[in-house]
């Protein structure tokens, strides 16, 4: 899986990629450290009542 060339990767899709390059388990913290390493960040958005959670690549910085 090839994370690094999308802009928009759901919370699901980085744990597993998150879970393909480290033995530790997955949480929240370090899903989260490791994605602003790379250079994503956390975005919610609401649709139709429901929250939905996804990362998108933080441009800002650069």
């Amino acid at each position: 899986m090839d994370i690094e060339n999308k802009n928009r990767v759901s919370v699901e899709d980085m744990r597993t990629y998150y879970a393909e390059r480290f033995p530790y388990a997955p949480n929240n913290q370090r899903i989260g450290r490791f994605a602003k390493q790379i250079g994503f960040r956390l975005t919610k958005q609401m649709v139709k009542g429901q929250i939905i959670s996804f990362y998108i690549k933080d441009n800002t910085g650069k």
